[in-house]
């Protein structure tokens, strides 16, 4: 058996974290509660982050562990914090101690520094609170501790007085800060490689901005042929249509059937002939707006089209805008086969707007969220923590709009680092050997979310029995899909023999053998090859249950 690691690459930064640090007692968890209320922006304590991930608290560490461990995990978690995007990020008072995986979190941030004067801070701390490294400390020592701190303290950002002040009245002037910063709007985020360029614009409201997009990156074009899913396209194609003519294009649309039938033959044919009718030309744009089938397609047929016209997506489900809008992978279906015509052609921009899922998007974000949940496994367990604990925030639609743009991140890392899929962006493809032999036995009765989401579950637990996944991955995966309303279980009717032959005709086969992908010990992901696929079958097999799970439909599932 071969073990191939694949490191996480670096992830484009997004929006900016809001960055708060001070001493003990300044004030940090109950002003970040406060403030990520004001801003609609997920909270993270670092210190608490610790307390769940090591089962301990604080104050136990630091006594059973020491300061030099302790401080030693915390950088650790600092430097998976600096992957956020849009969050709210308060650290522990020693975490500037760490000065070079300090910057590196600061650097994704508006950074602030609490300050209290030392009797404030006394007083506080003798209000209630276990603090190890202060409760040994008399007045003098405090004074030590803050003159020793001060240094690495004024280099982390600007302060923000609390003396005399409510937590409330921090919280907003804190806020006020950093809106006027950042500002309300998504900015885009530039992917690019050798021969390619994609903005890519994540947030609600992004697609009133799609005119002005085009007007930069694509300043001569003069006509724009939209795309459109019928399904949820049309009341989305609307705000599209309506903000690229105020940007001057004249506008002309189609309406394809969504899932896989956009990705027929004769579908492409149709979209070939729309195009030459029309009079398209190399320097005009062709948007799509839809999910993933009809992106497929559309991507497809603009790289096939006068050899080539600029294209742009506006993915309108969540499994679009997390995975299927990014990364230029295009294609139809043939023979009754799956995506065996393709070619690699990144779009010039991705607008995932979450206000386009409507007021249902969340039990239509279920297929989806199985996509976001094997993102955030790979690229940010801080996240998928998050996920699994049901916290209020990510069950809301801003906690769905930020899952989105988190997922969309880590991608466009993999893609960036691998825009061909010819090496590290497999792991991208973690689930999927399960999902695709569950799918193909199933005759597609198991949707693709619920096949990926069961084969999540497989890999982790095959990673653990390899001793490469930590158990406490897996649970938290498992609890993820829980609070997403996916299946835990397959049915007990499932024909083995049918997964393990579709398994075995699996395209991502390396040298004739089936690869198994399961997460890694802290981030990124291990490639096993080799491996008995029997032995490999048996997770899968242990999430047989006597009865057939809730959640599986007979049919009608649009696998796009």
């Amino acid at each position: 058996m071969s073990r191939i690691e694949m490191a996480l690459p670096p992830i484009p930064a997004g929006r900016p974290n809001l960055l708060l640090t001070g001493f003990m007692a300044s004030g940090k968890t109950t002003v970040g509660l406060l403030v990520s209320e004001l801003l609609q922006m997920p909270f993270f304590d670092l210190d608490s982050e610790l307390e769940v991930r090591l089962g301990e608290s604080v104050p136990e560490l630091l006594r059973t562990r020491g300061e030099g461990w302790f401080r030693a995990r915390e950088a650790e978690l600092m430097a998976e914090a600096s992957r956020l995007s849009g969050s709210v990020i308060a650290t522990g008072g020693g975490a500037v101690l760490s000065p070079d995986t300090f910057a590196a979190l600061a650097a994704t941030a508006v950074s602030l520094v609490l300050r209290a004067e030392q009797n404030e801070l006394a007083r506080r701390k003798a209000a209630g609170g276990d603090r190890p490294l202060l409760d040994h400390l008399g007045d003098d020592g405090m004074r030590r501790l803050l003159a020793e701190r001060e240094p690495a303290y004024a280099r982390a950002g600007d302060s923000v007085e609390t003396t005399g002040r409510t937590p409330a009245e921090v919280a907003r002037h804190v806020a006020e800060i950093y809106q006027r910063r950042v500002g309300g709007a998504a900015s885009p985020i530039p992917l690019s490689g050798i021969d390619w360029r994609t903005e890519l614009v994540v947030g609600r409201g992004a697609v009133t901005g799609i005119g002005s997009v085009l007007g930069r990156i694509a300043p001569r074009a003069q006509r724009a042929f939209m795309v459109v899913d019928s399904g949820p396209g049309p009341a989305a194609a609307q705000a599209v249509a309506d903000s690229l003519r105020q940007a001057g294009l004249d506008v002309s649309t189609t309406e394809v059937l969504g899932g896989e039938p956009a990705k027929a033959l004769d579908s492409l044919g149709a979209l070939w002939g729309w195009l030459l009718a029309a009079g398209a030309e190399r320097e005009d744009v062709l948007v799509a707006v839809g999910g993933g089938a009809v992106l497929d397609a559309a991507g497809f047929a603009a790289a096939t089209f006068a050899r080539g016209i600029a294209h742009l997506n506006v993915p309108t489900t969540v499994l679009a805008m997390a995975d299927a809008a990014l990364g230029g992978k295009t294609a139809i279906n043939l023979g009754g086969v799956k995506n065996p015509v393709g070619v690699f052609r990144h779009p010039i921009a991705v607008i995932a707007d979450p206000l386009l899922l409507g007021p249902m998007a969340r039990p239509g974000a279920r297929d989806g969220m199985a996509e976001v949940i094997k993102s955030v496994a790979i690229g940010s367990r801080l996240v998928l923590s998050r996920m699994g604990r049901g916290d209020s925030y990510c069950l809301g639609d801003a906690g769905l709009s930020w899952l989105i743009e988190q997922a969309a991140r880590i991608k466009a890392g993999y893609v960036v680092a691998d825009p061909g899929e010819r090496d590290v962006r497999s792991s991208l493809n973690l689930g999927h050997t399960y999902a695709h032999g569950l799918e193909s036995a199933t005759e597609y009765s198991i949707s693709h979310g619920e096949a990926v989401g069961l084969g999540l579950l497989a890999s982790a637990s095959l990673g653990t029995d390899l001793g490469i996944t930590p158990l406490r991955v897996g649970e938290e995966i498992r609890a993820a899909l829980s609070q997403a309303g996916l299946p835990l279980a397959v049915p007990a009717t499932l024909h083995r023999g049918a997964v393990a032959a579709a398994m075995r005709r699996d395209k991502k086969r390396r040298a004739g053998q089936v690869v198994f992908i399961v997460p890694g010990s802290t981030e990124g992901v291990v490639l096993v090859d080799d491996l008995d696929l029997e032995t490999a079958l048996e997770p899968l097999w242990a999430l047989q249950v006597p009865t057939v799970a809730a959640g599986y439909a007979a049919s009608g599932r649009s696998q796009d």
